[in-house]
């Protein structure tokens, strides 16, 4: 059996750190955890250390590790051909599932990730509206991409109307990309307006995250989207809601269904494949006409809507339909939450959680749960330093909590439905020797 330490010397030398993606390194670790093997709620590293999976692929395995009803999908496909570039009757199945799951879709497209469909929604509302211009919002995140990667993972400068001055999320950007894009606070009415006067006629659309897991667990204001949905339609802009993590985390209707508020385009992504790379964007049909072969913007690719990934969607939004599905994870969610909570005053740390669905952030340092709607307030209060000690002490204790956070977010993490009682009960207690080890 190979070290972590020898393997990681090795990827080395192909891998730029040994990492095949950046966001696989561990800063704790100093390198990615490299696994052998993972099923249901646990996953086992290459020495063979067993970890309870509370960060489960970034939120795309919210159906369990190696979940036996996917693996038959897989086989399904694979007899069959497991091929791509062509469409089948599984497609029209899976298209009114997903209608099922985000009610505003009334057409879809196919893609394979979600930052190919958040540049695909841009690209069609900027060709159905005739503008330029994106309005996002300051801490979410939409994919790594020119047209939308401002303002992730920082604090930038701010005007008095709650303009944020625009910055790329990474270098290599063209020195003009930012020209395309207004940034604003977030939760603020006034701010949102006076950014579409300011710019009028100039915006194709608005993007948001309406739970912004990115940053932890920043939930949109019930009366602020309603808001939003209202001066969008009165502008003739168009919104679009980024469910690539919100999507499924909740009951049938996801994000749009809970506040009750229909975008007029939907991307998703992550949990729709249970583990296989697809994601899709939809929305009114009078919008999505404008998209090739009926319209002039182009959207395709070789592997988009191919037959694995599509069968094994099938299957995952086929047992999240199915009875008891949400109560499982409801009950799961709020035993992890409260008990977390629990430690956390035990142990007498300044820290709460926020949870929706089936994904939550830890807030440590933030004292005050109100503050949590606001991005600026978590950057300011966020104690760092714990949370560095919370990941760390998690590695040595089997709790997988992958060190996600940025410079002024905290990291999302989240369950699956294959994680049952008595995992919550045995993360609990691992968690009490943590939290006891850091209030030390």
């Amino acid at each position: 059996m190979k070290k972590l330490n020898d393997i990681h010397a090795e990827a080395s030398k192909y891998f730029v750190a040994g990492a095949s993606a950046g966001q696989r390194y561990n800063a704790p670790l100093g390198q990615p955890l490299y696994i052998s093997r993972a099923n249901g709620s646990r996953f086992w590293d290459a020495e063979g250390n067993e970890f309870i999976d509370f960060h489960t692929g970034a939120g795309a395995a919210l159906f369990g590790h190696n979940n036996p009803r996917i693996r038959e999908a897989i086989n399904q496909a694979l007899e069959l051909g497991f091929f791509m570039n062509f469409d089948t009757e599984h497609h029209t199945q899976l298209a009114k599932l997903l209608q099922h799951f985000f009610p505003s879709c009334e057409r879809m497209r196919l893609l394979n990730t979600g930052s190919e469909a958040t540049q695909a929604a841009i690209r069609l509302a900027r060709t159905y509206s005739g503008r330029d211009k994106v309005l996002r919002f300051e801490g979410h995140f939409h994919g790594m991409h020119e047209s939308i990667w401002f303002n992730h993972n920082m604090i930038s400068n701010v005007d008095a109307y709650g303009e944020v001055e625009t910055h790329p999320d990474s270098v290599g950007f063209p020195i003009n990309a930012k020209d395309g894009v207004v940034n604003v606070i977030f939760n603020n009415v006034d701010a949102f307006e006076h950014a579409l006067k300011k710019y009028k006629d100039k915006i194709a659309c608005v993007i948001l995250e309406p739970i912004s897991y990115n940053c932890g667990c920043l939930e949109a204001r019930g009366e602020y989207l309603r808001a939003v949905r209202e001066i969008c339609t009165r502008e003739n802009t168009v919104l679009i809601f980024d469910e690539v993590v919100t999507g499924l985390r909740m009951r049938p209707g996801s994000a749009q269904k809970y506040y009750g508020v229909l975008p007029d385009v939907t991307v998703m992504a992550k949990a729709i494949g249970g583990g296989m790379s697809i994601a899709a964007f939809g929305g009114k049909k009078e919008i999505m006409e404008h998209l090739n072969p009926i319209g002039k913007t182009a959207v395709s690719g070789t592997y988009s809507g191919a037959l694995m990934p599509v069968l094994a969607s099938v299957a995952c939004l086929t047992m999240a339909s199915e009875q008891g599905f949400y109560d499982r994870l409801e009950d799961t969610g709020n035993k992890l939450y409260a008990g977390i909570d629990d430690l956390l005053a035990k142990h007498k740390i300044a820290a709460h959680v926020r949870g929706l669905g089936a994904r939550f952030g830890i807030y440590f340092g933030v004292e005050n749960p109100e503050d949590d709607f606001d991005f600026r307030k978590v950057a300011v209060a966020e104690d760092k330093g714990t949370y560095k000690k919370f990941v760390t002490e998690c590695v040595k204790n089997g709790l997988w909590f992958h060190d996600t956070a940025g410079p002024v977010s905290p990291a999302h993490y989240g369950f699956t439905v294959a994680h049952t009682s008595h995992d919550i009960d045995d993360a609990l207690g691992r968690l009490d020797s943590i939290f006891a080890k850091i209030s030390r």
